[in-house]
C-alpha cells in the first residue's frame, strides 16, 4: 500500500506481523498460566501509574503499543485459567474457545438480522439447539445467547413478566392494580434482585424463601409465602429456582417447585448458570431432574463449559412467548426474515457469541468436557473429605456439584467468638492470595463465615486440592497461635 492510501483508511501496513505477535503473546500467556501467582502482587498504584495517560492525539506504531501491553497489562492480569483459581465460577477458558473468540472478533459480524451475518445467525440457532436438546426441551423451544447469568436471568424474568402481564409492555407497571412478586431462595443470586429493579418490580417485592440444612428452597415455605401474598393483594408471577446456588452449589427441588408453579400459575425460571453443565454428565444429570419443566432456563457456557467470557444462554420452553416479548420492527433494517435474532433478545447490535462455543464443542467433543465436569465434582468431594476428616475443620452443606464450603476451627475454639472465627477465615484466604499459590473466596452460610472452594477448572488436579488444604490448615494454626 502506498503512503497516500495509508492515511485515507485505518489499515495497518504490517497487519500479518502484528497479528502473529498478538497470537504469540496470547499463546505464551496461556502456556505459562500455571507458573505465575494467581492474583498479581503488583501494587495498585504501580498498575495505575503504568496505564493512566492523556488521550493520545497522535498515533504510535502497533509494536510500541504491544510493548506496553506486554509490560503493563500482561503481568498484572488475574490468571483465571490457573489450576488453583478456585474463586468465582468464571472458569478457566479452553484454548479452543479462545481460538473461536479470536476468529469471531476478526470476522466482526452483526447477527441482528440474517443479512448482518448469515453464518453467525445459523450458528447461533445450531448451538442453541444443542442446549435445548441437552435440557430436554421439545421442538417449541426458543433461546438467545447473552453476556452471562445476570442478563440470562433478566431475559427469563422479562418473558415471564410479559406472558403474565402483557399489558405492562404498553401501559407500564403503573397499570397494574396488584404489584408483581418474585420468589427465590435465600441463596439466590443478586441478579434476581437487579432484574426486579430493572423490570420495575422492585427489590422489596422479591421474596427470600427459607432453605433447609443443605441450602435448598423449602417448597412448603414457598407455597405459604405465595398464598400470603395473594391474600395481601399482591400478584405472584415467578419463581426463580437455583440449580447450583452461587455460594454452595445447592440445587432446589425442581420437580416439587414445578408442581407448585403449575398449580398456582407461576412462571418457573431455573438459574442453572453454573449447575447446567451437570446435564452433559450421565452421572450428575439426575441432580437436575425436572429442569425440563421450567418455562425458562439460564445457563452459562463461560462457567462450567470452559468457554471464554462472555457467553450466557437463556432457553425458553415456548419460542412464541419469547418472540411476543422482544419483537422489534424498524423500517431502516429492511426486509425481515424468520431467522432475525433481533426478535429473540432485547439487544439490537450484538457480538456473535456462537462461533467460540461451536469451535470448542467441535474441537473437544462433549464427552471430553463431561469427563472434566465429573473430575471437578470429585475434587470438591475430595476437599469435603479432607475437611471432614480433620479435627480443625467444620463442613457446611453437602457437595452437590463442585463447590465445597468449610471453616477452619482452631484447637481452643471455645475461647473464640463467632466474629473472631469469621475473621479467621478471611485472614486465611488473604494469606493464601498473598502467597500466590491460589485464590478462593469467603461466603456466609447459615450465618457463619466459611471458606468456599469452587472447582470449575480444566487444569486443576487432586494434588492442587491437597496443596491448598494443607496450606490453609497450616496458616490457620499459625494465625491461631499468634492470637494466643
Amino acid at each position: 500500500m502506498g503512503d497516500s492510501h495509508k492515511h485515507h483508511s485505518l489499515d495497518l501496513e504490517h497487519l500479518d506481523d502484528h497479528l502473529e505477535r498478538v497470537t504469540g503473546i496470547i499463546g505464551d500467556y496461556i502456556k505459562s498460566i500455571s507458573d505465575e501467582p494467581v492474583v498479581t502482587r503488583i501494587p495498585m498504584e504501580d498498575i495505575k501509574d503504568s496505564l493512566f495517560e492523556e488521550m493520545p492525539m497522535e498515533g504510535s506504531s502497533p509494536d510500541d503499543v504491544l510493548d506496553q501491553v506486554e509490560k503493563s497489562f500482561k503481568p498484572a492480569c488475574t490468571r483465571i485459567g490457573h489450576p488453583r483459581f478456585l474463586a468465582w465460577i468464571t472458569t478457566s477458558p479452553s484454548p479452543a474457545g479462545t481460538i473461536g473468540e479470536l476468529l469471531s472478533v476478526g470476522f466482526n459480524q452483526a447477527p441482528l438480522l440474517y443479512k448482518g451475518s448469515p453464518p453467525a445467525t445459523i450458528l447461533e440457532k445450531v448451538v442453541l439447539s444443542w442446549f435445548a436438546e441437552m435440557f430436554g426441551y421439545s421442538d417449541t423451544w426458543g433461546g438467545t445467547l447473552v453476556s452471562g447469568g445476570t442478563v440470562a436471568n433478566l431475559m427469563g424474568m422479562t418473558v415471564g413478566r410479559h406472558t403474565h402481564a402483557p399489558e405492562v409492555a404498553d401501559k407500564g407497571m403503573q397499570c397494574l392494580d396488584k404489584p408483581l412478586t418474585v420468589y427465590v431462595s435465600d441463596q439466590g443470586h443478586m441478579s434476581v434482585y437487579r432484574s426486579a429493579m430493572l423490570l420495575g418490580i422492585g427489590h422489596n417485592n422479591v421474596r427470600s424463601v427459607p432453605t433447609d440444612e443443605n441450602c435448598r428452597m423449602i417448597p412448603e415455605e414457598l407455597r405459604r409465602m405465595v398464598e400470603a401474598d395473594k391474600m395481601a393483594g399482591m400478584q405472584p408471577y415467578s419463581v426463580v429456582a437455583q440449580a447450583g446456588a452461587v455460594s454452595t452449589g445447592s440445587i432446589d427441588p425442581l420437580n416439587e417447585l414445578a408442581d407448585i408453579c403449575e398449580e398456582m400459575n407461576l412462571w418457573l425460571h431455573v438459574d442453572a448458570s453454573y449447575g447446567g453443565a451437570a446435564m452433559i454428565s450421565e452421572k450428575l444429570r439426575p441432580l437436575l431432574e425436572g429442569i425440563d419443566r421450567a418455562d425458562s432456563i439460564a445457563v452459562d457456557p463461560h462457567k462450567w463449559f470452559f468457554i471464554p467470557l462472555e457467553c450466557g444462554i437463556t432457553l425458553f420452553k415456548n419460542k412464541q412467548q419469547q418472540k411476543d416479548t422482544f419483537i422489534a420492527k424498524a423500517v431502516y433494517l429492511g426486509q425481515e426474515t424468520d431467522w432475525d435474532l433481533k426478535n429473540t433478545n432485547f439487544q439490537l447490535s450484538r457480538q456473535g457469541r456462537a462461533l467460540k462455543l461451536w469451535f470448542a464443542f467441535k474441537t473437544y467433543g462433549v464427552k471430553r468436557l463431561a469427563e472434566i465436569v465429573e473430575r471437578n465434582h470429585k475434587q470438591a468431594k475430595l476437599f469435603y473429605k479432607l475437611t471432614t476428616d480433620s479435627p480443625n475443620w467444620e463442613t457446611v452443606c453437602d457437595v452437590e456439584l463442585s463447590m465445597a464450603c468449610a471453616r477452619y476451627i482452631p484447637d481452643n475454639c471455645c475461647s473464640w467468638s463467632e466474629t473472631e472465627l469469621d475473621n479467621l477465615q478471611v485472614a486465611i484466604l488473604s494469606k493464601l492470595e498473598k502467597s500466590g499459590l491460589g485464590f478462593m473466596t469467603p461466603a456466609r452460610i447459615c450465618g457463619k463465615g466459611v471458606i468456599r472452594l469452587c472447582v470449575a477448572n480444566h487444569r486443576t488436579t487432586d494434588d492442587d486440592i491437597t496443596l491448598l488444604f494443607n496450606f490453609m490448615t497450616e496458616t490457620g494454626a499459625k494465625l491461631a497461635a499468634q492470637r494466643s
